[in-house]
């Protein structure tokens, strides 16, 4: 197989720089054949991945040096080719990607296990999300897309300078728990309307709706806990009207899933969806901005090669 890392520097304010100065001599000692990529701004992982994947026509594994918004790259770029397998050596805030499906989480043993999966050809398929919004025509996501609240707080998180504060001290997690209270009070709920699978559903002033590929989102919240990436369902939770207050409990209960035993919080499963706000509310792809308004989301079965992972 041909391995290629993408190592984005910025991710969690530089430390996947000193996670790869780490991993790269125990690569050269084992003799281990690689090319590396540096990307120095957005969209540029995505560039390079489908570079690779149009241009090798042999089984090929581009591993992702980052957190979910190098993986979601990285995925676009190249995660539709059918000879190429994503990995990643964790090293983000996130790291959801890791959560949801199985793999390493420190990066000595995510490296080593990407290692045996190359040498094994260990490649596992799993499904693939699609959606299209405003900002986005045709795209894919790994994790999770959805619009609202959650979407505000992740784009409030990732345009902000404590950001990179928050990481340099090791608490990146902690930047979407400061802007959550610090949103709430000011974030407005909208009227939405659902349509999954051709059954339409509307809620008045809902807070939130998030489809998933597997439970995990925003560093490790069990957003839809039973949601599984090799199904072939994508799980919706959409929070509807709540006090404000209730919030708070909800962003509590959502680490171990106890959120979708309240009155308020709906779930589906279904392959097709369609979500339509009453106003232009922020949309999230994998944590990434993927627009505002309206976005669709089709999921493609087995549509995504994962290296090292292990069976759900």
């Amino acid at each position: 197989m041909n391995l290629y890392f993408m190592i984005n520097p910025a991710a969690k304010n530089g430390r996947s720089v000193s996670i790869w100065k780490q991993l790269q001599p125990l690569l050269d000692r084992e003799g281990i054949a690689y090319q590396a990529y540096w990307t120095s701004r957005k969209g540029e992982g995505k560039e390079i991945a489908r570079r690779i994947g149009e241009e090798s026509a042999e089984p090929t594994v581009i591993a992702a040096v980052g957190g979910d918004g190098t993986v979601h790259e990285v995925v676009n770029g190249a995660g539709s080719f059918p000879h190429v397998a994503i990995g990643c050596i964790p090293a983000g805030t996130g790291n959801d990607f890791v959560r949801g499906f199985h793999l390493a989480r420190t990066s000595k043993q995510a490296l080593q296990q990407l290692l045996n999966g190359v040498r094994l050809g260990n490649t596992l398929s799993f499904d693939l999300g699609r959606f299209a919004s405003s900002a986005v025509p045709d795209g894919v996501f790994a994790n999770s897309i959805g619009c609202g609240f959650d979407a505000h707080i992740a784009r409030a998180a990732n345009r902000s300078k404590w950001k990179g504060r928050f990481n340099r001290f090791g608490l990146g997690s902690l930047i979407y728990a400061f802007y959550l209270v610090k949103e709430l009070f000011r974030y407005q709920p909208v009227d939405l309307n659902i349509c999954v699978d051709g059954k339409n559903y509307s809620f008045q002033q809902a807070w939130m709706a998030t489809i998933s590929n597997h439970p995990y989102y925003g560093g490790g919240m069990r957003i839809a806990p039973s949601a599984r990436a090799d199904d072939g369902l994508f799980h919706i939770t959409v929070v509807g009207r709540m006090s404000r207050w209730k919030i708070l409990a909800l962003f509590l209960t959502v680490f171990w899933g106890g959120h979708v035993r309240m009155k308020e919080v709906s779930v589906f499963a279904g392959r097709n969806v369609r979500i339509r706000p009453a106003a232009p509310v922020p949309v999230h792809a994998d944590g990434e901005e993927a627009g505002v308004g309206e976005v669709s989301a089709w999921i493609e079965a087995r549509g995504l090669r994962v290296i090292g992972a292990e069976t759900l």
